[in-house]
């Protein structure tokens, strides 16, 4: 783990009955709340002005997304490995600082292919700053209350849509959309200093233990700051719990970014206005942050794989409703169901994947479980060419359905694995 100099001291000072951990809970939040915010829920206001000011199609812009993760999921085996050298602290504050450059440039695109590879930096920037990276500084710093932390942590995933669209749809009509690209960018940037500040590699590297649990302070210069376990590929590939895991959770993610992606151009296409169809996405993801905290919370009390196969399939029935696309009730159901559902997905994600393989190891691991998210190109290609051709995006939640019905099945057969023992550093 990270090395630095006077590491413990810098970081043992925090007030009074607040265990640090917290801290790192509030600024993975905000990573995950800036990540979310700049590559999904914005583009919920962006998407048509695009289209409209640059001559470019849903399609041509869906494009971004699937480049950007192909090229994201590969950076983040590198950023595994990089985690078990510096910590998380030196990524988040760097990707911080990509992703905000990236963002400002994606406004000021004239051209695809530079839309494209701002797109990809912006991938890059944000997956060094939230996901694994996010995930394995709160993991580190939690055992008992891991579901509770990464439930919180991750809810600033769908917090960004609460606000973002909404201010994104407003910053548009006020500033114009360059300069809309822009403050939102600035916006992300001043996660650096703050992720530099407060982000901590582990509770050992601090003299403290897991959860707050109580250390007399003339044993915390005593307490062993815990390896990383670096798990061989070649043993993870022949553990089913890998691949039950990694298919399971890539498979039902592919539909719900697709829908999520464009959800307020769904709601319109519904017809209902900007205003009200940025209204829809907030309270959606209203929804989508109850439920990331109420699953993570769950998990510290229940099976974690069984919770995902009813959270699986609850995002299912969701998109039955969202296929229905019926009147006002029919949408009503949908955000609560669909919202509720899809919240628990990348909440659950890095807890299951803590559950199966152990705390020490998750770093190692969850770098390649993460690839199994590059399933998610499928969603948008469905989406789009489901929109094309069609006119519609009924096609694309048929086939999300029925993929969220079989990562059910799979996921609640999945065990933990031989990595996954119970001791106090898991």
């Amino acid at each position: 783990m990270n090395k630095d100099a006077g590491l413990r001291e810098s970081a043992a000072a925090p007030p009074a009955g607040i265990y640090y951990g917290w801290y790192v809970v509030a600024i993975a939040f905000l990573a995950n709340f800036a990540s979310a915010g700049s590559q999904f829920y914005a583009f919920n206001a962006f998407m048509l002005p695009l289209c409209e000011l640059r001559g470019w199609t849903r399609a041509d812009i869906n494009l971004a997304p699937i480049i950007g993760f192909i090229c994201g999921l590969l950076g983040q085996y590198s950023y595994g490995t990089i985690i078990s050298i510096t910590g998380p602290r030196r990524l988040m504050a760097l990707g911080s600082v990509v992703s905000a450059a990236a963002f400002i440039t994606l406004g000021q695109a004239q051209e695809l292919w530079i839309f494209y590879i701002a797109y990809v930096m912006l991938i890059m920037g944000n997956a060094a700053m939230s996901s694994l990276v996010a995930n394995t500084a709160v993991s580190n710093w939690f055992v008992r209350l891991r579901g509770r932390a990464m439930g919180m942590a991750t809810s600033g995933l769908t917090s960004a849509g609460v606000i973002l669209p909404f201010a994104a749809y407003h910053l548009l009509h006020t500033v114009g959309l360059g300069w809309a690209f822009t403050i939102i960018g600035l916006g992300i940037a001043c996660l650096a200093p703050l992720a530099w500040l407060f982000v901590r590699d582990s509770p050992e590297s601090c003299g403290m233990l897991p959860d707050g649990q109580a250390v007399a302070p003339e044993d915390r210069a005593s307490i062993k700051i815990m390896p990383q376990a670096q798990v061989p590929p070649s043993q993870l590939i022949k553990s089913s719990s890998f691949w039950k895991v990694g298919m399971a959770y890539g498979l039902a993610s592919a539909g719900v970014f697709a829908v999520v992606f464009q959800l307020g151009p769904r709601f319109q296409d519904l017809g209902m206005d900007g205003d009200t169809a940025m209204i829809m996405v907030a309270l959606t993801s209203v929804a989508g942050t109850c439920g990331k905290f109420t699953w993570g919370t769950l998990c510290d009390r229940f099976p974690p794989n069984r919770l995902a196969a009813v959270m699986f399939s609850m995002v299912g029935l969701g998109q039955i409703l969202g296929w229905v696309a019926g009147g006002p009730v029919t949408v009503g159901f949908f955000i609560v169901v669909f919202g509720f559902g899809m919240g628990g997905i990348m909440s659950t994600f890095p807890i299951i994947s803590a559950w199966c393989f152990g705390r020490a190891a998750f770093a190692s691991v969850f770098r390649l479980l993460a690839l199994f998210l590059g399933l998610q190109a499928v969603g948008y290609v469905l989406m789009g060419g489901s929109f094309s051709l069609t006119g519609s995006y009924d096609a694309a939640y048929l086939v999300f359905i029925f993929v969220d019905m079989a990562a059910a099945a799979v996921i609640v057969t999945v065990k933990p694995s031989i990595w996954a023992q119970p001791s106090a550093s898991n």
